[in-house]
């Protein structure tokens, strides 16, 4: 190959999932296919300041930051996209942004500030991005698509000294509850409410963290079922379907990322959710397999079916019945073992890289001349 694309991997970001998308970064890194693609790393530190440098690459030198880097902006220069460092060092030429961002980063700041300026961004567009980030409206949403989701009660920080919020949860759905930040990810915040008294101290704990809680019925019989979804070649694909298994009541961020289950791999100190034990491609029955499937399709669709999204599903195994949970716009380590375990749809974590850069690529670029219509001009031209 006589050129190769280059790749701007951004990640880190302030949140508390800052750790993990370092880690689900130095992963996809390590993916790429390095015949076709350059990667460069860029470092969205807690300062809010894009950093670039080789150390990045190097996760032993996370104190959480490595030493030797350069600040740098993103903009879009005379050939193209570009990030601009100081003391007249020349700009790093690039073809596409890659975030790999789980929180702050994921929920559509990143890529409007892409989309802003022309730059192609791989995923969800800063819109959806933004909907798929708030749990509440994700639900209405794809509610609205015609997908079952559980009852939920919306808390907005400011009212949790209220009683009418209290008086809904109880006379719509009861207790035992499940109390969640609508914008944080990986179970962050998560917590089972059984009594009134744990009801009203959850959701404050809540909204001191997220501006909105998210209060639902804890599902009977409850039994997970996860799947990726992407569109490629003008098709709705899905990955291999897994069912997360946890001795926990409630499977929480230290569930997921901290059980003895888990563990270091090289010099990663987690692999994220693969350090969750799980069945992947797991007995089911057939119509429930295919309810979800075509359930995840339609959430994919209703938010703007682009990128490699997970979709998490909820089913009370005595009855078969299942609701759309969440939505996972970027997936810990981008949910490359589903693609890689799918029977149907069967996808390399570089085959997968490759589609979301093409994808990105593929979109209409940015135009940059005057977008006002002749007889809608207000000011002489």
């Amino acid at each position: 190959m006589d050129q190769k694309f280059r790749i701007a991997v951004i990640f880190g970001g302030p949140s508390p999932e800052h750790d993990v998308s370092v880690i689900s970064a130095q992963q996809l890194m390590d993916a790429v296919d390095t015949r076709k693609y350059e990667v460069i790393p860029v470092h969205l530190g807690f300062d809010t300041v894009f950093r670039t440098g080789a150390s990045l690459r190097d996760v032993r030198r996370y104190r959480p930051l490595p030493p030797g880097l350069r600040e740098v902006t993103f903009a879009w220069g005379d050939a193209g996209p570009e990030m601009r460092g100081t003391g007249g060092q020349p700009p790093i030429r690039f073809d596409c942004a890659l975030p790999v961002f789980h929180g702050f980063g994921e929920d559509g700041r990143i890529q409007g500030h892409f989309e802003l300026l022309g730059i192609p961004v791989t995923g969800f567009s800063a819109t959806h991005s933004g909907v798929a980030m708030r749990k509440d409206l994700t639900k209405t949403v794809v509610a609205a698509a015609g997908v079952n989701v559980v009852d939920q009660v919306v808390v907005r920080r400011g009212a949790e000294g209220a009683s009418d919020w209290h008086a809904e949860v109880l006379a719509s759905f009861g207790l035992p509850a499940i109390v969640k930040p609508a914008s944080l990810g990986s179970s962050i915040g998560v917590g089972l409410a059984k009594t009134p008294e744990e009801l009203t101290h959850l959701t404050a704990s809540v909204l001191r963290q997220d501006t909105v809680a998210v209060i639902e019925p804890q599902v009977q019989n409850l039994q997970e079922y996860n799947v990726a979804v992407a569109k490629v070649g003008g098709e709705l694909i899905c990955s291999a379907i897994e069912r997360p298994k946890s001795g926990e009541e409630l499977l929480d961020y230290k569930t997921k990322y901290l059980s003895s289950n888990g563990g270091a791999k090289g010099a990663l100190p987690s692999e994220g959710m693969l350090s969750l034990t799980r069945d992947i491609n797991p007995e089911m029955p057939p119509e429930m397999e295919a309810k979800v499937l075509d359930q995840a399709k339609a959430v994919f669709t209703a938010l703007g079916a682009r990128g490699a999204p997970r979709l998490d599903f909820m089913c009370d195994s005595k009855t078969g019945e299942i609701w759309f949970n969440e939505i996972n716009p970027i997936p810990g380590s981008y949910g490359f073992f589903l693609w890689e375990a799918s029977r149907r749809n069967h996808l390399l974590f570089p085959e997968l890289v490759d589609h979301l850069v093409q994808e990105a690529l593929g979109a209409a670029p940015k135009p940059f001349d005057d977008p006002v219509p002749q007889d809608a001009y207000l000011l002489p031209r």
